[in-house]
């Protein structure tokens, strides 16, 4: 019972994923369960910290056409405290601390090269411990462009 109710949820949230506006009564129709069964499900699928219901955006079409990958190599022992730093910058929509060449990865959104500049010559440079960045411009995101402002 328990791997039904599991590949219940996956197939829940991957159409939620598609359309979280959908009524119960629908997602219901598509699963084979009941409407009460779908709220239930949500209902401790985000008690549980599994899943947040939240507003994305195509940045593009929000004034932020140009996505960048960034790559940082910053000194060991400040890898901790830049994560920290870039984590805060509201540029930065997705941050990993990394193994091989580079020490963290971000993808990030700019209004314009122009932005995308002073964030790497302003910004970046003041974090502590940044040794080097190497920076790729995304020319076409076909997969996971919607993102949170």
């Amino acid at each position: 019972m328990a791997g039904r109710k599991n590949e219940i949820d996956e197939r829940l949230v991957k159409l939620l994923g598609q359309d979280a506006r959908q009524r119960s009564e629908a997602l219901a129709k598509k699963l084979g369960v009941s409407a009460a069964t779908v709220r239930r499900r949500v209902k401790r699928l985000i008690q549980n910290g599994l899943i947040r219901i939240v507003a994305v955006v195509d940045p593009a079409k929000f004034g932020f056409p140009l996505s960048a990958v960034i790559a940082f190599d910053v000194a060991h022992d400040k890898v901790e405290q830049a994560t920290q730093a870039l984590v805060n910058r509201s540029e930065i929509k997705w941050i990993s601390t990394t193994t091989g060449r580079f020490d963290i990865l971000v993808w990030a959104q700019f209004h314009s090269a122009d932005d995308l500049s002073d964030f790497l010559q302003k910004e970046v440079s003041s974090v502590e411990g940044m040794r080097d960045t190497e920076t790729f411009v995304c020319l076409h995101v076909d997969k996971g462009r919607y993102v949170q402002l």
